[in-house]
């Protein structure tokens, strides 16, 4: 059975007149980071999850980096991963100062193995990305 790939094209088409619109009201404002758009975004976001903030980033990495910052991940600490994740998870955890500790992954689901877990918990880790 071939499953097709997801037209984006056609997803696209649907809302070009939106999106061209938009891409230029950002253009020519020249506020690319920090404007006025983003916090319509961030505003925006924040009432779609339900919270009080959302902090629009530039990067997954910076989402990450973030995220661990705010659990007081910091230096001296550990964050269990997998070792087949980006490299961008790796790097958030290292940008705290902390060691990422891999632990393996299940050979039938390819996520972390459940069972490895605890063997690899010590009293420095602070968090697990799965």
């Amino acid at each position: 059975m071939k499953v097709p790939f997801l037209d984006l094209k056609a997803q696209y088409e649907l809302i070009k007149d939106e999106i061209n619109e938009a891409i230029q009201q950002v253009i020519g404002s020249c506020a690319f980071a920090g404007g006025p758009f983003v916090q319509q975004f961030e505003e925006a976001f924040a009432k779609f999850c339900q919270c009080e903030h959302a902090i629009g980033v530039g990067s997954g990495t910076e989402a990450l980096w973030l995220a661990l910052l705010s659990l007081g991940v910091g230096p001296g600490d550990e964050v269990i991963t997998v070792p087949n994740t980006f490299i961008a998870t790796a790097e958030a955890i290292s940008f705290c100062g902390a060691k990422p500790v891999f632990v393996d992954i299940n050979e039938q689901t390819y996520n972390m193995d459940p069972d490895l877990i605890e063997a690899a918990i010590t009293s420095r880790t602070k968090a697990i990305i799965p």
